[in-house]
Order: structure tokens, then sequence, then C-alpha cells
């Protein structure tokens, strides 16, 4: 059986006083849609990094969704910072847009299926996984 690290059991010990934090500031849907559903706490520095903190002003309540992107985008996360708490339409439509030009971002060359240029096989990485040398002129 694992044992819970200090982290985690420091987590533990300030996820109820926030979630009655939450209720008592009337925040209980996600800050971003004002969707009430998969609800969790986003912390704007990651739980692993030593700047979190497990308070009011170091989370954020979010659904899955919107958790996750802004999880993994930097500009998600900045904007997440600066935004007022609760639910802001302005905000709202300025993550949508972020999260819309995730979507239309053109790969690179190499990230889609080519011929390569040395063995003209198809490759679909930057090295060719036939040759082992660059598939695409640089």
């Amino acid at each position: 059986m694992l044992k819970i690290g200090k982290k985690t059991r420091a987590w533990l010990k300030a996820k109820p006083k926030l979630i009655d934090e939450y209720l008592d500031k009337n925040i209980t849907s996600c800050e971003i849609s004002n969707s009430k559903y998969a609800l969790s706490f986003h912390h704007i520095d990651k739980r692993s990094s030593l700047k979190a903190v497990h308070t009011f002003e170091g989370t954020r309540l979010l659904n899955q969704d919107w958790h996750d992107f802004c999880e993994r985008n930097k500009n998600a996360n900045e904007l997440l910072r600066k935004k007022p708490r609760g639910f802001d339409k302005k905000y709202f439509n300025m993550f949508k847009k972020l999260k819309e030009e995730k979507k239309t971002l053109k790969k690179l060359a190499w990230q889609v299926k080519h011929q390569c240029i040395n063995c003209k096989q198809i490759a679909s990485m930057l090295l060719c996984e036939h040759c082992g040398k660059l598939s695409i002129k640089s």
C-alpha cells in the first residue's frame, strides 16, 4: 500500500475548508463556462510546484474540460490568473477564442505523413522510420 505524501496530506486537509469558502462566496459553478458538472479545483500554480497554495486565491473552480485546457495551455492559465472571480461572459468568450485558436494551429510539415527525401518511403516523423535520416528538407 502506498503512503500518502506531505503535499497530498496538505491538500486533503485544505480541500474541505476550500469547499466551504467557495460555498460562502457563492461560487458553485465553473468560473469559465458556468457549468455545474464535473467540477474540480484548478491550482493556478500546479500542485507539484513550490509556489502552489491551497487557498481561495491560489485555486479556481472549473469543470473538467476547462480544467484540462488550462492545465495544458500556458496562455489560458495566465488569463485565468487575471480573471475576476466567478463567471464572466467577457472572459468566457476570451477563453473560447483561445480554445479555437488552439484547434486551428497548423501541423508542421514533418508532423503529417510525407514522402522521405532520402528513401522515398512514406514517413510520419522528422527522422524517417525506414532509413533513419531526416525525412524533410530543413
